[in-house]
């Protein structure tokens, strides 16, 4: 075996459990679903086109903010680390890890192989969610951006590999199916609801070690980019900020959530020009980050780990 072979049984395993046959219904419902219900009922007759609800996006400063995007990524790296998350270590309880590596298989092969078969079986979902969803838009007589959604189609497919790669990582790295599970939920909740403190408390308390220091304190402008920086390191602000730039201009993906007050600071800065590390190839280079350093990170974990 290989890891391709690796790959292969465990995407078939996932046949054999229905997992597959589950989350494709699922995604089906909630794609394809939505977008028949908001094109079929909502805006019926309307002439719209996909950008209305894929591209949707809506905001009352400094209390609520959605996007259909943000809610499709909440859902996806759930899902992917759910189905990531016991790769490994169910197996390393169940025994037949032992046996998996008896095999001409080495751990790189393992680690590699759950990697793909995992990310095909969570992708091949997502992306039949989003075909029923082309063909809904196709039966209500809806315009479809070709180039915007097989972008969107796309970037979904990366932040579920993203996550999954986050999710192997998790398996690869946990003494017991229990610490998985709690590091599970713990990454989930980092990523969907603390990173935001995360964002404003690291620039504050920079500030206040400089000052410590007898240096000069961070201006305003460097302490609000610190900030929007780190939140595009979180895959899933990433994604998101992606698909808005998909259906509108770089500077308004990137002020999309922030306050009225962090747009006073960025708008001046952004419409003079857009810095580097606010440019989508350089969010996008954050997002294939999250797929490729988890795994090689849990591999060497793995390999040095007694079994």
């Amino acid at each position: 075996m290989t890891l391709e072979s690796v790959a292969r049984k465990d995407f078939r395993d996932a046949i054999r459990s229905r997992w597959l046959a589950g989350l494709t219904v699922f995604f089906a419902l909630l794609i394809g679903g939505s977008t028949a219900l908001f094109f079929g009922v909502l805006l019926k007759g309307a002439g719209a086109n996909s950008e209305s609800l894929f591209g949707l996006t809506s905001t009352l400063q400094g209390l609520f903010s959605f996007s259909y995007a943000g809610m499709l990524g909440f859902v996806l790296a759930l899902i992917a680390l759910v189905t990531a998350h016991g790769a490994l270590i169910d197996e390393r309880e169940s025994g037949t890890l032992k046996l998996l590596l008896s095999l001409p298989n080495s751990r790189r092969d393992v680690v590699f192989g759950k990697f793909l078969g995992r990310t095909l079986v969570v992708s091949i979902s997502v992306l039949v969610g989003f075909i029923v969803a082309f063909f809904a838009m196709a039966a209500t007589g809806t315009q479809i951006l070709f180039t915007s959604y097989l972008g969107q189609v796309a970037l979904s497919g990366l932040l579920t590999a993203s996550f999954v790669s986050i999710g192997i990582w998790l398996s690869a790295t946990s003494e017991s199916q229990r610490q998985a599970l709690f590091g599970t939920i713990g990454i989930y909740f980092i990523f969907s609801v603390l990173w935001a403190s995360v964002a404003t408390g690291v620039p504050r308390l920079l500030n206040w070690v400089i000052t410590e220091l007898g240096m000069e304190s961070l201006s305003a402008p460097q302490i609000v980019q610190m900030r929007l920086f780190i939140k595009y390191l979180n895959p899933l602000r990433a994604y998101e900020t992606l698909i808005a730039e998909l259906y509108g201009s770089a500077e308004a993906a990137r002020l999309f959530k922030a306050s009225l007050g962090e747009q006073l600071v960025l708008q001046p800065i952004f419409s003079e020009s857009l810095p580097f590390y606010f440019s989508g190839g350089f969010i996008l280079a954050i997002l294939l980050a999250w797929i490729i350093v988890p795994p090689l990170l849990g591999y060497r974990s793995f390999e040095k780990s007694d079994l």
